[in-house]
């Protein structure tokens, strides 16, 4: 009877990454691991696809999160400064007012 062994993504990545060594013996490396040859190059395929993918979109995700980021603290600085601007005309109309009406000269 045969179990069924499952792999972490880990697991794959390690033996993928082995087998990609310029001097790998597949066949060694498959039994080694008591894995199928074809799973292995299965395994290398989702591998290498997910890299391209990777690359692909990677291009500009470090320029597209500084902008973002630059777009948030843009906002952040707005607000702060619209809230001071309305803490400054609510003091300084409260102060005007309580010097008018007062009974000192």
């Amino acid at each position: 009877m045969t179990t069924h062994r499952s792999w972490s993504a880990e697991e794959k990545f390690r033996i993928v990454l082995e087998g990609l060594s310029p001097k790998a013996n597949v066949a060694e490396i498959c039994r080694a691991h008591s894995i199928t040859s074809g799973q292995f190059y299965k395994w290398r395929e989702r591998a290498l696809a997910s890299m391209k993918t990777g690359l692909k979109s990677g291009e500009g995700t470090v320029e597209q999160g500084l902008r973002q980021e630059n777009g948030r603290l843009k906002r952040l600085v707005a607000d702060q400064a619209l809230a001071l601007q309305v803490f400054r005309d609510e003091f300084e109309g409260s102060s005007e007012g309580k010097n008018e009406g007062g009974g000192s000269p």
